[in-house]
């Protein structure tokens, strides 16, 4: 498990924000400390040096403002987490 974040808040939209010290991509599960999932990776918001993950909650099964001050995990493999796409970086004029 690697942790993703600690959460600071839970959206309007119904979404857990999380301060990203790892960006897993969109659509991978999210667990707890407990090894339970919580949800999945719904975006990547913010500048690229201090990235927020936006995590849907399985409201059927959590009370996401309970998570608020916790920090989440993945299972994911880091070289292929916020990989950079062929062409970026470059400098291109």
């Amino acid at each position: 498990m690697r942790p993703i974040g600690k959460v600071r808040l839970f959206t309007r939209n119904k979404n857990l924000l999380v301060e990203a010290k790892e960006v897993p991509v969109p659509g991978e599960k999210v667990y707890d400390e407990k090894m339970a999932v919580v949800g999945y990776v719904y975006d990547v918001i913010g500048p690229v040096n201090s990235p927020f993950v936006l995590v849907k909650v399985d409201e059927s099964r959590w009370k996401p403002e309970a998570f608020i001050g916790k920090v989440l995990y993945w299972k994911g493999n880091p070289r292929h987490a916020g990989k950079k796409r062929a062409g970026e970086g470059r400098g291109r004029k």
